[in-house]
């Protein structure tokens, strides 16, 4: 029996018939699978005519929920001024306090064992213990810990146990007398939410949770959950394992099941939006109890609005301060902007948000004060904020860039990982130096002492140029690919100029067009053939003579042939190449350099992609005109820093290529070459030219749109990273993989034949999880080769040791 099954027959028992459209709308369930999980209930004898059996009554007893753990130790900060007097889950809503409606609510699914846990005014709680016969487990961990610590306080409690906050109001009761395996409530929001998202599979399990941006238009966590014993066990050996780390201490006990999800699995109960609410402030109360907007029942509120003589429906946007002080909270009345502090200090001003509140001499009790916002003052500087907090943040975003980046799959053509020997450079206080001019044209005059101890690292860059790429003339100025772009079409273009472009359809970069035509350039797209994948030398040689074409701007992005550059009539007109996508190949004699065989040329281009260097931009050329031109232009008038530490960076990257260049590359086409043929061999369509799969680090694979959807989709969700296309390229629709960043984890056959089957799986609309995550965790560790090792490392980090 699967948890659907048990839905159904745990419902059967409750309304006691059966009815497929109306069980398809309470279990959120097309009536097709309420009907074939109510045939397997009848065919196993669980229920006959629309009713449940002996059979079926002792499968339900069998998984009986045991008790209910209420956490109420909390503070509920954000729920001012209210919080100051009675904790929130002993409010009266509609009639019922909070938490007594949850008690009765349980008691009617016969859960009488019920226990809460107490932290903040715990003896308010005490009445219950006579009233109801519940127990009051006792924390003292409720100011400096989250809801982990209620449930570790519990440990001895749990078993198969319903998990429930005494500030939800359930307007039914969603309950159950009987769970078939964990699950936790969930109900489905439209549009953005800072929710925790979630996803299941077939069988409603979750399987994967998120915040952020991915959570739009998704079911969520909300409401209580139910631990089973397997659960309660694992979930206390997570909580111990971890209690002691100071990064525990404000995590919800979701936020640790979401670390350890494969083992503390839950399932999802789906309920009605407007079945389960929860307040997180008084404003939010009053929208759903419209008696709290006259009568809150605070004495706090009741004395603010005797000070202000007006009615509590004149208080609103009230805020908790507590990061300023814990007694502190903010409102506004008629136009007005106050702050309350229910423990007075001897402080007769307080600076909010750059706005200064002055106390209201005339509105003074002995409990209370008030302070009110001067409109005529606002102080611009920076905003109180909780560093802690922030800093928190920031850990935690790191942290999930690096965990994912760990465990992703790194297929993107336009990214690589530089290797820690050029990563030095970047934690070394080059960024904060600063130097003017390129290698040719500096001077101290235009300078600041001390950067003629940057002019050597330039001179050298210039150097290791000349070596690995033929160049006379290098400038490294410039931060990106796109900025090189940039700075050319600026120094040397005017106007008016025409110039060809690879068109994106053709595998042309999409930003070409737009950059160059905003500087007033007119474009024309250089004929194409796609069978060959490469330009129609014939054809844009004419129409360069008949257009009187002054320049060609090539940036080749989807490419798996190199262009023949060399077949391009330049004799009249400047080629300016971006080899981004292949500077890596040039570099290493596996692809060829333009430089060497054609006149009136500039190559340039980013510096992460097969080139394993940081993101930084190269601009090489042997035409002293062309450079004159850009190397007194680009600095001053379009650029002062040039960002020191990517250059020197960019530098031991050169070095580190000149030694290990040429094996990495020609590991990286073998890698596209050997992928590509077993992704052909498994049906792919895979794009093939001169017999090849690939001359370069890129895969094309071309297929229908849906089935490229697919691919995305799936991709996204096992952490895959590679593009989708849609252009004449792929013949309308496709996928690119790039084997950069995999070849340079040194990636052998028998990992690559994982890979194949990896992104063959991607391709079905349902994917065997289990299969997907062996594969993945088959991959071997990504560590970095063509690099140099520890020793070379080690002897350069050690001069800032001491620093």
């Amino acid at each position: 029996m699967n948890k659907k099954q048990f839905d159904v027959l745990m419902l059967i028992e409750e309304l006691g018939y059966f009815d497929i459209d109306e069980f398809s709308c309470h279990l959120f369930d097309t009536p097709d699978t309420i009907a074939q999980n109510y045939q397997l209930l009848l065919n196993e004898g669980y229920v006959e005519n629309g009713a449940i059996t002996p059979l079926g009554v002792n499968m339900l007893e069998s998984h009986r929920i045991d008790n209910a753990l209420i956490l109420a130790a909390g503070m509920s900060t954000r729920f001012v001024p209210i919080n100051y007097e009675i904790p929130k889950g002993l409010l009266p809503v509609k009639g019922e306090v909070l938490i007594e409606r949850q008690i009765r609510q349980l008691r009617e699914r016969g859960i009488s064992n019920i226990a809460i846990v107490v932290g903040y005014m715990k003896e308010k709680f005490e009445y219950l213990v006579a009233k109801y016969g519940v127990t009051l487990i006792p924390t003292d961990t409720f100011a400096t810990r989250n809801n982990h610590a209620s449930i570790y306080a519990a440990k001895d409690f749990l078993r198969n146990t319903i998990i429930t906050s005494s500030d939800l109001y359930f307007s039914e009761n969603i309950f159950q007398t009987y769970a078939f395996d964990s699950y936790y409530c969930t109900i489905y929001q439209s549009g953005k939410t800072a929710e925790r998202g979630i996803e299941t599979d077939a069988d409603d399990r979750i399987i994967k949770t998120m915040y952020g941006d991915k959570c739009f238009d998704i079911w969520v966590t909300l409401g209580y959950a139910f631990f089973s014993e397997r659960f309660s066990k694992t979930m206390i050996e997570k909580i111990e394992l971890l209690y002691d780390k100071p990064e525990t201490a404000g995590k919800f006990w979701a936020d640790i099941q979401d670390d350890f999800l494969p083992e503390l699995y839950m399932y999802a109960k789906r309920c009605s939006a407007d079945t389960i609410h929860e307040f997180d402030s008084l404003e939010e109360l009053r929208t759903f109890d419209p008696e709290y907007l006259t009568n809150s029942r605070s004495s706090i509120l009741k004395k603010i609005c005797k000070m202000l003589a007006v009615g509590e429906e004149d208080i609103c946007n009230l805020e908790s301060l507590k990061k300023v002080k814990p007694s502190l909270f903010r409102f506004t009345c008629r136009d007005n902007s106050y702050i309350c502090d229910v423990e007075p200090s001897t402080e007769d001003k307080i600076i909010y948000h750059g706005r200064v509140y002055y106390q209201c001499n005339d509105r003074i009790d002995k409990r209370i004060k008030l302070l009110k916002m001067d409109k005529n003052i606002k102080i611009n500087r920076a905003i109180q904020v909780d560093t802690d907090k922030e800093l928190d943040s920031l850990h935690d975003m790191v942290t999930d860039f690096l965990e994912y980046h760990r465990r992703t799959l790194p297929l993107c053509a336009a990214e690589n990982i530089i290797s820690p020997f050029a990563n030095l450079p970047l934690t070394m206080g080059f960024q904060e130096r600063y130097i003017m001019n390129n290698t040719y044209s500096f001077n101290m005059d235009d300078n600041f002492i001390g950067c003629e101890k940057l002019f050597p690292f330039y001179q050298k860059l210039s150097d290791v140029c000349s070596r690995i790429f033929h160049a006379k003339y290098t400038d490294s100025r410039p931060f990106t690919g796109m900025h090189c772009i940039d700075m050319i079409t600026k120094t040397i273009c005017q106007p008016g100029d025409k110039m060809m472009i690879l068109d994106k359809e053709h595998g042309g970069h999409a930003s070409v067009k737009p950059v160059v035509e905003r500087l007033g350039i007119k474009t024309y797209s250089a004929p194409y053939c796609l069978e060959k994948y490469d330009i129609d030398y014939d054809a844009a040689n004419e129409m360069i003579h008949r257009e009187g074409i002054q320049y060609i701007l090539l940036a080749p992005s989807d490419v798996i042939r190199p262009l023949s550059l060399e077949r391009l009539d330049t004799s009249h007109t400047t080629l300016l190449y971006d080899c981004s996508q292949l500077m890596g190949l040039i570099a290493a004699g596996l692809c060829a350099n333009p430089l060497l065989t054609m006149k009136n040329i500039i190559m340039f281009g980013g510096t992460h992609k097969t080139f394993p260097g940081p993101a930084s931009g190269l601009i090489l050329t042997n035409e002293k005109a062309l450079h004159d031109k850009m190397e007194t232009s680009i600095n001053p008038k379009f650029l002062r820093h040039s960002q020191m530490h990517q250059k020197i960076s960019l530098l031991f990257a050169l070095i580190e290529f000149e030694k290990f260049g040429a094996d990495y590359m020609s590991h990286m086409v073998h890698c596209s070459n050997y992928l590509g043929s077993l992704l052909r061999d498994l049906g792919y369509d895979v794009a093939t030219c001169d017999g090849q799969v690939s001359q370069t680090h890129q895969i094309f694979i071309r297929c229908p749109q849906d089935t490229m959807n697919t691919i995305y989709d799936n991709a996204y969700k096992y952490e895959v990273t590679l593009n989708k296309k849609h252009k004449q390229l792929f013949n309308g629709y496709g996928i690119r993989l790039g084997t950069q960043e995999i070849a340079r984890y040194d990636w052998n056959d028998n990992s690559l034949d994982a890979v194949a089957h990896i992104l063959r799986m991607l391709s079905n609309s349902q994917v065997d999880n289990n299969r997907m995550k062996a594969l993945i965790d088959s991959l071997p560790k990504k560590d970095i080769h063509y690099a140099f090792g520890k020793e070379v490392v080690e002897k350069f980090r050690q001069l800032t040791s001491h620093s």
